[in-house]
């Protein structure tokens, strides 16, 4: 539902009509006509106006044509304020929102350093007495887990070459995919969805559902995943993939990434669908 600016207050730079027109604003990021945006607020076209030019002045929005779009400065304080809250400060409470909503452990993950395995930097634990259990600082490796199939979907190619020819596939558990031909078809389908899954594939007991996290350049910083017991995985796999995707895109949008409504990015690019890995 689009925001309603208040008609009420002194002035052209009333704050809550501002307010409501960066907020509508940052949902369109192709831009909107000075006849939309007075309809959405439902704000006569000539107030409107004064608001639109005084922000269009200081540079919180800018002009495209008949069209106003986000601007500089609110990128640059949009950013600032990011900046001034830790990735883990950010995503907390969404992580807190993912478990109640779906019981599993949920995790956050970072690329490691060398680029061969990642580390989880929080979760939260599931309240159930069979759970997925993990410790902030427990490495990974890329290829047969949910998350690191993540990330390695989306290495630049030579890299990704250069993972494969210095890294020895082995099983870590006994459905393990140690066949490079059969990984790579999983990482065309994450790229394509955004998902990725796993189901016994790291570990015998373990299913795992990861999404990506992106900030507002389209860089993916860091992974959410799901940890939960195979059997409850297998159950409710829609349930899991759903909650995930949605999790990873709210701290996404915290992170200043915009999506328009057809899955395109603003300012980057953007997917969508199902894969496998944890």
């Amino acid at each position: 539902m689009a925001p309603r600016a208040s008609s009420k207050g002194d002035g052209p730079m009333a704050l809550g009509r501002a307010m409501a027109l960066l907020r509508l604003l940052s949902g369109h990021p192709d831009g909107l006509n000075l006849s939309t945006l007075a309809a959405a607020l439902n704000v006569p076209k000539s107030s409107l106006l004064s608001t639109l030019n005084g922000l269009t002045e200081l540079g919180y929005l800018a002009r495209s044509g008949a069209l106003y779009v986000i601007g500089e400065e609110t990128w640059s304080l949009a950013s600032a304020l990011t900046g001034a809250r830790s990735l883990r400060q950010l995503a907390r409470p969404v992580l807190e929102r993912a478990v109640a909503e779906c019981g599993e452990t949920v995790l956050l993950a970072e690329l490691n350093a060398d680029r061969r395995g990642f580390s989880y930097i929080d979760f939260v634990e599931s309240p159930k007495s069979i759970r997925f259990c993990a410790r902030i600082g427990e490495q990974r490796p890329l290829y047969p887990t949910a998350c690191g199939r993540l990330f390695l979907a989306h290495f630049p190619e030579k890299e990704r070459e250069r993972y494969f020819k210095s890294t020895t596939l082995k099983p870590t558990a006994s459905k393990t995919i140690a066949s490079r031909n059969k990984i790579e078809a999983l990482l065309d389908n994450i790229r394509a969805t955004d998902l990725s899954v796993t189901m016994g594939d790291y570990a015998d007991d373990a299913a795992g559902f990861s999404a990506p996290i992106r900030n507002a350049s389209n860089t993916i910083v860091a992974g959410l995943t799901i940890g939960a017991p195979l059997s409850r995985g297998q159950r409710e796999p829609d349930l899991f993939s759903r909650i995930v995707l949605d999790s990873a895109r709210t701290i996404s949008t915290l992170l200043g990434h915009r999506s328009d409504a057809s899955g395109n990015a603003s300012r980057s690019r953007s997917r969508r669908r199902p894969a496998s890995a944890k």
